[in-house]
C-alpha cells in the first residue's frame, strides 16, 4: 500500500497504476469495518483503490465536535493495508483549500434544507467543497460511499450529476455491529452502556418498517421507547427517495427510507433503512 502525502505525489502515482480505473473512497479517518467494506466493494471491479483521510473542518458546525472527532491514523492505515487498499492519500488543508480553486455552487433543491441540512447548517456545503476539490485532483472513475450517510449520498449524486458526469457512483449498504448498531466513527465516543442502548435505534427502524401501514402511531411509540433508553430523537421520518419528501402508502413507484438522527448523551448518531413497498 502506497502512502501519498501530497497532491504532487498523487500525480506521480496516477502515472504508474498501469491504466487501471481509479476507485476513490473519501473518508475523515477513525475507520471501522464499514469503511473496509467500501474498499472490498471497489476491489470487486478490479479497480485501483484509493482512500483519502482528511478531517474536513467545513463539515463541522460545532468547533467542539471538530476537536473531539476521533483521530486514529496509525490504526486507520493498518486497517486499510489489511483490506488490500492500493494507496492512501493524506492531503493537507493548504493543498486543498489554498490552491486557487473557487468554491462551487451545487443546486440541491430542497434536499439541502431537509433533515441533516436543517440540523447541521452549512454541513453539506462543506461536503461539496472538499469533494469538488478531491474529484478535480484525483479524477476517479468511480466513487464509493456508505448508505449510513444516506442524505450525503444524495448530495454527492447531485454534485456528480452537475459537475462530474463521467464518475460512476456506488452506494454500499450500511455495515452494522452484531447488535444492529450502524457502524460509525462516533461509536467510539460512546460508553459501554450507551453503545448497548444505541442498538435500539436500528431495532426501532426495523420495527417501524415491519408495520409501515401504522407508521404515524408507531412512530410516537418508538420515540418514547428510545427516550427510555436515553436517546433523544432529533428526527424520525418516513420518506421517499431521492427527494426525502414525506412518503405514504400511495407512493408505490419510488424507493422509500426511514431516516433517524438523535443524541445519546453528547454523541449524535444517524441511521436509516431503505426499502420498497411490496
Amino acid at each position: 500500500m502506497k502512502l501519498i502525502q501530497s497532491l504532487k505525489e498523487l500525480d506521480f502515482t496516477k502515472e504508474n497504476i498501469l491504466c487501471k480505473p481509479i476507485a476513490f473512497i473519501p473518508t475523515m479517518g477513525a475507520l471501522h469495518e464499514g469503511h473496509c467494506a467500501l474498499v472490498k466493494a471497489a476491489q470487486k471491479n478490479g479497480a485501483f483503490t484509493l482512500v483519502s483521510i482528511f478531517i474536513n473542518p467545513l463539515q463541522f458546525n460545532n468547533i467542539e465536535d471538530l476537536k473531539n472527532y476521533p483521530r486514529t491514523i496509525e490504526s486507520d492505515l493498518l486497517a486499510l493495508e489489511n483490506a488490500g487498499t492500493n494507496a492512501v492519500l493524506i492531503p493537507s488543508h493548504d493543498e486543498l483549500y489554498n490552491a486557487g480553486i473557487q468554491d462551487i455552487q451545487v443546486d440541491l433543491h430542497d434536499l439541502g434544507e431537509r433533515f441533516e441540512g436543517k440540523y447541521r447548517p452549512s454541513h453539506f456545503n462543506g461536503v461539496i467543497q472538499v469533494l469538488f476539490r478531491l474529484f478535480l485532483f484525483i479524477k476517479p472513475n468511480s466513487v464509493y460511499f456508505g448508505q449510513k450517510d444516506l442524505q450525503q449520498c444524495l448530495v454527492v449524486r447531485q454534485l456528480l450529476d452537475q459537475e462530474f458526469q463521467d464518475i460512476c457512483f456506488h452506494m454500499v449498504p450500511t455495515h452494522r455491529e452484531e447488535s444492529g448498531l450502524a457502524m460509525s466513527s462516533r461509536n467510539t465516543l460512546l460508553s459501554v452502556d450507551d453503545r448497548k442502548n444505541a442498538a435500539e435505534i436500528s431495532k426501532s427502524l426495523f420495527a417501524l418498517r415491519g408495520n409501515i401501514q401504522n407508521f404515524h402511531a408507531d412512530r410516537r411509540t418508538q420515540i418514547a421507547h428510545l427516550k427510555s433508553k436515553g436517546i433523544v430523537t432529533e428526527y424520525l421520518n418516513w420518506v421517499h427517495l431521492p427527494t426525502l419528501e414525506n412518503a405514504s402508502l400511495l407512493d408505490t413507484n419510488s424507493q422509500h427510507a426511514l431516516v433517524f438522527a438523535g443524541y445519546i448523551g453528547t454523541v449524535r448518531l444517524i441511521d436509516n433503512i431503505v426499502f420498497n413497498l411490496e
